[in-house]
């Protein structure tokens, strides 16, 4: 290869290098709660303790359906004493450092994505509160049927 053709093959040193691509902006991400509050389920058991409660105080002058009653409230008593049980072998800690309230404004993360701890709450016990405002309506118009006889 001659001289002239060889110096056409380097590349001329004056070119400017490619800028570098741009780095991606790292944000801290602060420590997500992964665990739920001890008190949400506490608040839970108390929504439906209400609910039965609204029941016993229904139907406590009929035999029948006070012994219905009853079979809910033994089937609520093994529903809510299993997973108590269970989780007192659990070696790990149940109970938490932040109060209540921090973790109703702080972000709660689930299997499907992040959502703040009031909205964890209310998820958890808008059943049992709406069941338990429902039967008592219904335990009114019971009671005020029997009342107008």
């Amino acid at each position: 290869m001659s001289a002239h053709a060889a110096q056409r093959q380097i590349p001329e040193a004056h070119e400017p290098a490619p800028p570098p691509p741009p780095r991606p902006t790292v944000v801290a991400i602060p420590p997500v709660e992964a665990m739920m509050h001890p008190h949400v389920y506490r608040i839970a058991l108390g929504c439906w303790a209400c609910f039965l409660a609204v029941f016993w105080a229904t139907f406590w002058v009929s035999s029948n359906a006070l012994f219905q009653v009853v079979i809910g409230t033994v089937y609520a008593v093994m529903f809510f004493g299993v997973p108590y049980e269970m989780s007192r072998i659990y070696p790990g800690k149940r109970t938490s450092d932040r109060s209540i309230w921090r973790f109703l404004r702080e972000p709660f993360q689930t299997r499907t994505g992040t959502m703040q701890g009031y909205e964890a709450l209310l998820q958890v016990i808008l059943v049992p509160v709406l069941l338990t405002i429902g039967g008592t309506v219904i335990g009114i118009a019971i009671r005020s049927a029997r009342a107008v006889q």
